[in-house]
């Protein structure tokens, strides 16, 4: 909080020590952690929150938490390592580290891009045939549709991605304010649930929702989104700006991924409160909406429609643009959003139509989970380079990451590769 209120009185415009030029420069590094935020909502989260709440109540509160700590280590070392070295994570890749590396990255990092749209694509088709009755192929074109829409929309100014991102954002985050408002959780069941954390390792179920919590939360591609965003934005910075503009970037991803962090604590005490004593269990989305219609009301689950179908359209714009950072990195020359906007989203659509055609009784919820298994073998391929370059000193200079701080992420990685790993084996095992 005392970063914020720092970073907030550097920026305001009474504050005469600095200049107009220098408060215009510090306000273009507010915005990226907000994008990054998204992914932190999407789908996924959506499907394994839920799970877990009319599961198990308030136990996998913890698993929450967890994840988005995680995710903080991560997403902090991607912002600083673009800061530092004015270059994102895949231009770094392709140009020091081996180039199996380089290949593996890339091609794990692409695969990651459509299975992320294959994901926010199936989320939106869910909301159009909950809110429309609409057949999920159908729901599929819809929904990449909406999403080249707006980015057709915004494509002038990069900052409009921002407004367009936090107008969607607030859409998912104000609905379940209200729901939880509506559901009225008991404080004393939320402080049980917590403290009953470790009751997970005794029951499988429970161990296996956690992973898949710590799995949909950790992306791939909002590693390079973050550190490609911030490059781009501190390249024009003087060197003595520099400290000042890595404090707002820090304070920028801390509080956007808090309230991505409050979102998911609030999707899973919702489900526990109003989801986790009916007799029928609650095994899909679908499932999730009937339920909280008959439990909290038709208009809520009208509201928990919309929040999706906004929660799959603003992770599947910064998919996009993740992309285009990604191919740029790797290819080392500049490739068009929209261009990249329509192959993933043609690609995504190809995809479920493809896997529902062949498995006409596979769910929607089933792709959520395959695309998840994916982003998790992806991964490693991430966080790895990343780890390699965070550590030189000669790259990283006096950004550079403490012992702690590095024990702590290397720690991170190897976390997130046995879940993962764990993860995978669960659902092809």
């Amino acid at each position: 909080m005392s970063a914020l209120i720092e970073t907030l009185s550097l920026l305001h415009p009474v504050n005469r020590s600095l200049s107009p030029a220098t408060r215009i420069s510090m306000r273009r590094m507010i915005g990226p952690g907000l994008l990054v935020a998204v992914g932190y909502v999407d789908p996924g989260n959506w499907a394994t929150d839920i799970a877990a709440g009319s599961s198990y109540g308030y136990t996998l509160l913890g698993s929450v938490l967890l994840a988005s700590l995680l995710g903080l280590l991560f997403q902090t070392m991607a912002a600083r390592l673009g800061m530092a070295t004015g270059e994102d994570l895949a231009a770094l890749t392709r140009r020091l580290l081996p180039r199996s590396l380089t290949v593996s990255a890339w091609m794990a990092s692409e695969l990651a891009i459509v299975a992320t749209a294959l994901a926010e694509l199936v989320g939106g088709a869910i909301a159009l045939r909950l809110l429309f009755g609409l057949p999920l192929q159908a729901g599929l074109i819809v929904a990449a549709m909406g999403t080249l829409a707006i980015m057709a929309l915004s494509q002038r100014r990069q900052r409009t991605h921002e407004y367009v991102v936090s107008a969607l954002l607030a859409v998912v985050s104000l609905p379940f304010v209200y729901l939880l408002i509506k559901a009225s959780p008991a404080a004393q069941d939320v402080l049980h649930g917590l403290a009953s954390s470790g009751d997970i390792f005794g029951n499988h179920g429970m161990l296996a929702i956690a992973l898949g919590i710590v799995g949909a939360t950790v992306m791939p591609h909002n590693l390079f989104l973050h550190s490609g965003l911030i490059a781009e934005r501190s390249k024009e910075l003087p060197a003595h700006e520099r400290p000042m503009a890595l404090r707002v970037v820090e304070t920028d991803t801390r509080v956007s991924l808090l309230l991505a962090t409050l979102v998911n604590a609030a999707m899973l005490m919702v489900a526990a409160a109003s989801l986790a004593h009916l007799s029928r269990p609650v095994q899909s989305l679908d499932d999730a909406y009937h339920a909280i219609a008959l439990t909290l009301g038709s208009g809520a689950a009208v509201i928990f429609a919309v929040a999706l179908y906004a929660a799959g359209q603003s992770s599947a714009i910064t998919g996009v643009l993740a992309g285009r950072i990604l191919s740029q990195g790797f290819r080392g020359r500049a490739s068009r959003t929209w261009l990249r906007g329509i192959a993933t989203r043609l690609a995504g659509v190809c995809i479920g139509f493809v896997l529902l055609a062949a498995r006409p009784r596979m769910g929607a919820d089933t792709l959520l989970v395959l695309s998840q298994c994916v982003l998790g073998v992806a991964l490693p391929f991430a966080l790895l380079p990343m780890l390699m370059l965070a550590r030189r000193r000669d790259l990283m200079g006096q950004y550079g990451f403490g012992r702690i701080f590095m024990a702590l992420a290397a720690a991170g990685t190897a976390v997130v590769i046995v879940l993962d790993g764990y993860l995978l084996l669960t659902a092809f095992g």
